[in-house]
């Protein structure tokens, strides 16, 4: 689960939601001005479903005693973790190996980060590179191509997280850390001139972004339930977060200034 903690309740929004805006941002994005596209539908394809490993451990949200909220994809057990990481790239390779491939490079990206001395990383570390060498000996993708793909992935993932991690509307000084100096991946994208693209919420249904990535605004539907924690102490998390109602904000991302937009 993605959470938001409030006074009163908690905002709990599903990974693979999360990663459905992911593959609307990647849809209103350019393929690629000199590179081959023949590969961009399963560019697409890996971007909505890279975190479909996810989908059964968000079917029941779990407690964390230790710290009195719902555990997160930041702070749930990690060898637990890693096993639904291989087995959502797995189920993505059975519908794209090259979508698989993209998902795999992104999880071994986060993982060497923060895990490169935990054994259960270092094996999921290890498999992971195998699949990855497997699937180009398949594929042989171009180099430059799968670079791209790679960053279109990373930005459509760091947006949507930025929408579902920071409250609608809120101040720049109190953004979620991550991305207060901005998205470091636009230094890659020849769409946003290879600089760091600014995120900031100008009000609760809008984004703007400095550059601008896409060929015009994108809308997107966020989809999250907000959970009483009255309930939760009446009825545990499971009960009360089925009992809580799916609820949508509708979010805008357009150009910081209207000059920017492709």
């Amino acid at each position: 689960m993605i959470c938001r903690e409030r006074e009163h309740s908690f905002i709990m929004i599903r990974q693979h939601d999360h990663a459905r805006l992911s593959g609307e941002f990647s849809r209103h994005m350019d393929s690629g001005p000199t590179r081959d596209t023949k590969r961009w539908d399963e560019v697409l394809l890996g971007c909505e479903q890279h975190d479909r490993g996810w989908i059964p451990l968000d079917q029941i949200p779990v407690w964390n005693d230790a710290e009195e909220k719902p555990f997160t994809f930041m702070n749930f057990p990690e060898p637990a973790k890693l096993v639904f990481y291989r087995y959502g790239i797995s189920q993505l390779e059975e519908m794209s190996a090259y979508g698989a491939l993209l998902a795999s490079l992104h999880y071994t990206a986060l993982v060497s980060h923060y895990g490169e001395e935990d054994p259960f990383c270092q094996a999921f570390l290890q498999e992971e590179k195998e699949r990855q060498e497997r699937i180009r000996e398949q594929l042989s993708p171009a180099d430059d191509e799968l670079a791209y793909h790679r960053s279109v992935l990373e930005l459509c993932d760091d947006l949507s997280l930025y929408a579902c991690l920071n409250d609608p509307g809120v101040n720049k000084s109190e953004e979620q850390d991550w991305w207060k100096d901005g998205f470091a991946v636009g230094k890659k994208l020849d769409v946003t001139n290879h600089q760091t693209i600014m995120p900031e919420w100008t009000e609760p249904g809008m984004i703007t972004l400095s550059p601008f990535p896409f060929r015009e605004p994108v809308e997107v539907q966020l989809i999250y339930r907000e959970v009483s924690k009255e309930k939760i102490q009446q009825s545990g998390l499971a009960e009360a977060y089925e009992a809580a109602e799916e609820q949508q904000l509708t979010i805008t991302f357009q150009a910081a200034q209207a000059n920017e937009l492709q």
